[in-house]
């Protein structure tokens, strides 16, 4: 069945992420507002293994190297996406963090055309930490089992990488992939038919992720947080805000660092890189120290445990989120939400350099 979008916005509000941490209840399954946990569900969990199911597209033993040295919140254990299959952790003893890589469309056929609208999407790219609430046996003998979301965190594609249809058409559920830049030029802006296999003019499936910021480095960070605010009892929602005004005054004296893929401006509608900003006119009202890495640079930076600051954007429907974060705790010194734009503005970095002042 041919599956036409319609209403493009709704594909590319949620591909404009690049990472945010959750931690709380989940309200839905594509709802990424979280009520808070109670305290006697933490005392839950520290009291269980967590399972660190590694993706194949990470270093198996650096990852572990690197999760195990900031992961204090309770017992780790670290296995592979081959084991965790053939395993059984089901268990209310076990708590598992695990990489999702699917993404849902739900669709709405037209009365009348043989087609399909898409109506609304559904992110799960995403490391998900959860627990088993409650497991059982069924008679015959079927494991029953409920699930309940403690974290998740959650990364989106750069702006290239897109979906790819599989053929589950009754239920739009559809799996991260490339779809041929030539359709969307053959095509209008508001309208492009996904197709459901690699035709050739297609880029290659890839299976591994391609996003802006998933790198060891600040998935090492973004565990920091995770791993402090579960020490700590305490909830993350996605439009918390954070002004350290102690320390951001340090980046009077100290280099903020930048990774260059911020200094891209790209076009929502054309599906492309418009152009590349110079460094000096995005940090043109930006009165202090700051360098621009390619992320290879920036991670390895992390990872060799300099301490620094860096910038990082995200954006998630239209609010834009700018924080800064310090590389070796992987401490959140600032994160201001805005729905001004999807981008990141020199009236962003005018700001900060105000509350540094």
């Amino acid at each position: 069945m041919k599956k036409t979008i319609l209403l493009m916005t709704c594909l590319l509000s949620i591909l404009s992420i690049y990472s945010q941490v959750n931690i709380g209840r989940k309200r839905g399954l594509g709802n990424l507002y979280v009520v808070e946990h109670k305290d006697k569900l933490y005392d839950h969990i520290r009291k269980t293994t967590t399972y660190f199911v590694v993706p194949d597209s990470l270093d198996f033993n650096e990852t572990k190297k690197v999760i195990e040295e900031i992961w204090t919140f309770n017992t780790i254990k670290f296995i592979s996406e081959i084991d965790y299959k053939k395993s059984d952790l089901i268990s209310t003893d076990n708590s598992i963090i695990k990489f999702q890589d699917k993404n849902y469309i739900k669709t709405k056929q037209t009365i009348g055309l043989n087609d399909e609208r898409i109506v609304g999407a559904i992110d799960l790219y995403k490391f998900q930490m959860f627990y088993y609430k409650e497991v059982s046996k069924k008679d015959n003998g079927k494991i029953k089992k409920e699930i309940g979301q403690i974290a998740e965190i959650i990364f989106t594609p750069n702006n290239y990488y897109r979906f790819l249809a599989t053929d589950l058409d009754y239920t739009g559920d559809f799996e991260i992939g490339y779809v041929g830049r030539s359709n969307l030029i053959k095509t209008g802006t508001n309208e492009f038919t996904i197709k459901a296999k690699d035709d050739g003019n297609s880029y290659e499936y890839l299976k591994s992720p391609d996003s802006y910021n998933f790198h060891l480095g600040y998935i090492k960070n973004y565990f920091q947080t995770l791993n402090n605010k579960l020490n700590n009892n305490q909830s993350l929602r996605i439009r918390d805000e954070i002004k350290n005004k102690d320390k951001l005054k340090e980046l009077k004296s100290k280099t903020l660092y930048v990774p260059n893929w911020l200094l891209k401006d790209y076009s929502t509608f054309k599906l492309k890189v418009t152009k590349v900003l110079k460094p000096e006119e995005l940090f043109e009202d930006y009165k202090y120290e700051f360098k621009v890495l390619t992320n290879n640079e920036l991670n390895a930076k992390i990872l060799n445990k300099d301490e620094f600051y860096y910038l990082m954007h995200t954006t998630y429907n239209g609010e834009k989120v700018v924080s800064i974060i310090n590389s070796l705790t992987g401490q959140i010194i600032y994160s201001i939400v805005d729905n001004s734009s999807n981008l990141i503005k020199k009236s962003d970095l005018k700001n900060i350099s105000k509350l540094i002042k």
